[in-house]
């Protein structure tokens, strides 16, 4: 196993299925990839915290 993997030898690949979610937002709203998706779709990022 590698130490120190690269981005792109993590996480969800491009193209794949995230599974379901329910977050809140910055006004404690549950939300779900259905709830803000536009007509174009939706960008999820993933960013990793300095605390990780």
């Amino acid at each position: 196993m590698k130490v120190n993997p690269t981005p792109r030898e993590y996480g969800p690949k491009v193209g794949n299925t995230i599974p379901p979610f329910r977050l809140p937002d910055q006004f404690g709203r549950g939300q779900t990839l259905e709830t803000i998706s536009g007509s174009a779709g939706a960008v999820i990022a993933f960013v990793r915290s300095a605390d990780w």
